[in-house]
């Protein structure tokens, strides 16, 4: 008798850890994910894009409480809060539910006027956190939360004082960029590269008014599609030249983004 106790003793000791390694593995699914914003700040407004990936073979399920999905927040140099992506929204109140096929990607895109309390904030570095608001995973809670949060780092510019108001319209090497501008000699420039190459040389835009009027303005631009890049942005710079030809009150815009991959 003592001799089969010895034995189912020992048969336990030995099958014990065969089933932590089996309970380790399926609590380490959790991981088979990944979450991440990328802030990018232009000239009057950051661009926040949100990326929540299945990185496993496997299709996964997260499971949300709302039908708020992320939250964001900037908070400046004091830790002081500047933006909040849930404020004065409203989320319906009922659990929502997404799946990720295996190797399945979403995107989410959000933007910020820098603006906090009605007026804008001051050039610097701020703090840019992202939080994905899931509370389980497959039905499991989501134990380690820095799975699902990111947080970088991003440089706010201060106005620009002669360009405002741009945007750009337009596809595969034929773009309308509009906007208002004050030029203090009454001219401007734009270039346009991609990052690498310079795609149209030095144009010079007249206006007919000057500093502190603001007059609006439209350009044309046309690129052979063969000079496009097949990864990468393109990027036409506005800026004005100060007296002794140095650029200043460089302005980019970004007129459309080309991956190869998709």
């Amino acid at each position: 008798m003592r001799k089969i106790s010895l034995l189912i003793i020992l048969l336990l000791i030995a099958v014990a850890p065969v089933f932590a390694i089996g309970e380790e593995k399926q609590a380490g699914k959790q991981s088979d994910f990944s979450f991440f914003i990328d802030p990018v700040s232009g000239p009057e407004m950051a661009e926040f894009e949100l990326f929540l990936r299945n990185d496993g073979n496997e299709p996964i399920s997260f499971e949300f409480p709302t039908s708020q999905k992320y939250e964001i927040t900037v908070v400046d140099e004091n830790k002081k809060k500047v933006y909040q992506y849930s404020d004065g929204k409203a989320f319906a109140q009922a659990f929502e539910t997404l799946t990720l096929k295996p190797q399945q990607s979403i995107k989410w895109k959000e933007t910020w006027d820098y603006t906090t309390d009605g007026a804008r904030v001051k050039e610097g570095d701020y703090t840019v956190g992202a939080k994905l608001k899931a509370v389980s995973l497959d039905g499991r809670p989501i134990s380690d939360q820095s799975l699902i949060t990111d947080t970088k780092t991003m440089y706010v510019p201060g106005e620009n004082p002669v360009f405002k108001g741009v945007g750009a319209e337009g596809s595969k090497g034929n773009y309308k960029i509009t906007g208002e501008a004050r030029p203090t000699s009454g001219k401007f420039y734009y270039t346009v590269e991609d990052g690498h190459n310079e795609l149209i040389r030095e144009a010079e835009i007249v206006t007919d008014s000057k500093y502190p009027q603001w007059k609006p303005f439209v350009i044309d631009v046309s690129i052979s599609v063969d000079h496009l890049p097949q990864n990468g942005s393109v990027i036409l710079n506005l800026y004005e030249r100060s007296g002794d030809g140095t650029i200043i009150h460089t302005y980019p815009v970004l007129l459309e983004r080309f991956n190869n991959n998709n």
